[in-house]
């Protein structure tokens, strides 16, 4: 997830002041010989088909959420901000659309001046809303780790990413909106290029090494945690494979930064002609499929409780069984930690009734050295103490109340009073 150039691509305005495209004719071969389809459509459709998909999850997420859970927190505002601004990079890619992306460059009017600036404006506002939409998703993965980890060194680790996250964003933004001065030499040509400044590209190329090793970082945290967790070898491989759907992204943000830097080679000063409109659909997929991955990944690590309601049967040795089988390996009669769920805070210890679980709604089960239900959300009281919390059906909360001692209870107790 990492950004150097706008994130549909082409060339961007030089501190040396670099002309308009040459126009079409002699300086490309033939126009007989040259190809003259459009891959328009199939630019906008991508682009749509990307958004439509994240924001299905995104709303699976927040029916989880709000429905099954019942409770909403930063990690969910912050991916549907994501959503948000994911759909204004998708309007930026429409608009390159219209003004010229994906058409073969000779078959464009070369003095078309407007469209040509508009093209640039376009390139430049999806950039900032790539950044914003990436920051947003980024902030909604370390809001829930932060929450679900109980080790000390995790949350830290969470705080500080964040941070640098926040830092490096706001320092590309403010890149962005001073990438020319002034800014609009940026999309327009007939400023005197005497009179601008524009960041050079390795400006650029320096930032995309801070953005894509906090990607890493960020998909690299949970790795240690989830390794240290006793279970059995098949669910702690399906753990780590939830985890590691970030990195998918982060291989498609190499694969792009590769193909930013092979176009930017190859409209240097001195290159070969170069249809760059046509070329800029490989990058303008990618950035589709980098954005609205990401807010798919950040999706289905909150998942888990619908996929138990709907359709069990995935979960596999993640369901009930499985959780089943991990307590008696280990002896406790309970299985291993889940995520997803919402944080529940600690109960005080004696009855149980309908104000207690009122109490314990509305918080969410952490990860760490705890014990957990394989169904539901838990939360540790202290190491004789121990409550989880049924929240897959939605109708009804499990409590266990372990004592000094070894003895436990366990009563059922529906949603607002006692069974």
């Amino acid at each position: 997830m990492s950004e150097t150039q706008p994130p549909s691509s082409g060339p961007t305005p030089s501190p040396g002041g670099d002309p308009p495209p040459p126009p079409p004719g002699p300086y490309y071969g033939d126009p007989a010989t040259l190809p003259h389809n459009s891959i328009r459509a199939n630019i906008v459709a991508a682009g749509v088909i990307c958004w439509a998909v994240a924001a299905v999850f995104v709303a699976m997420r927040f029916y989880t959420r709000t429905v099954l859970i019942r409770v909403l927190s930063w990690t969910d505002w912050c991916i549907l901000l994501a959503l948000v601004f994911s759909a204004g990079d998708l309007i930026a890619l429409i608009d390159q659309v219209i003004n010229g992306s994906g058409a073969h460059i000779w078959d464009l009017d070369p003095t078309a001046h407007d469209d040509a600036m508009a093209w640039f404006r376009a390139t430049w506002y999806g950039l900032v809303m790539y950044f914003m939409s990436l920051l947003f998703t980024k902030l909604s993965i370390l809001f829930l780790y932060i929450h679900i980890f109980t080790f000390k060194w995790a949350r830290l680790a969470g705080q500080i990413l964040m941070a640098i996250v926040i830092a490096t964003h706001i320092f590309m933004l403010v890149a962005t909106f001073t990438a020319c001065v002034p800014l609009e030499a940026y999309w327009n040509f007939f400023i005197p290029r005497e009179n601008v400044y524009c960041h050079p590209q390795t400006f650029w190329w320096a930032n995309t090494g801070m953005h894509m090793v906090t990607d890493f970082l960020i998909f690299l945290l949970p790795m240690p945690i989830v390794w240290g967790i006793t279970l059995p070898r098949r669910q702690k491989f399906m753990l780590f494979g939830i985890f590691g759907l970030g990195f998918v992204v982060c291989v498609i943000s190499i694969v792009r930064l590769f193909e930013l830097d092979r176009n930017q080679k190859r409209i240097a000063p001195g290159a070969p002609p170069y249809d760059f409109t046509y070329a800029a659909a490989d990058i303008m997929y990618l950035t589709s499929v980098e954005l609205n991955g990401a807010i798919i990944c950040a999706s289905c690590l909150t998942l888990k409780p619908l996929v138990a309601r709907f359709a069990p049967r995935w979960l596999g040795s993640l369901g009930s069984r499985g959780g089943r089988a991990a307590g008696e390996a280990t002896g406790n009669g309970r299985g291993p930690p889940t995520i997803g769920s919402e944080r529940r805070r600690p109960p005080p210890v004696g009855g149980i009734d309908g104000e207690l679980m009122r109490e314990v709604e509305g918080q969410e089960p952490r990860l760490g050295n705890t014990w957990s239900v394989e169904t539901g959300g838990y939360v540790e009281i202290d190491d004789t103490k121990r409550v989880w919390v049924d929240v897959e059906t939605g109708e009804t909360e499990k409590v266990v109340d372990e004592r000094a001692g070894g003895s436990s209870t366990e009563e059922i107790v529906q949603r607002g009073g006692r069974r």
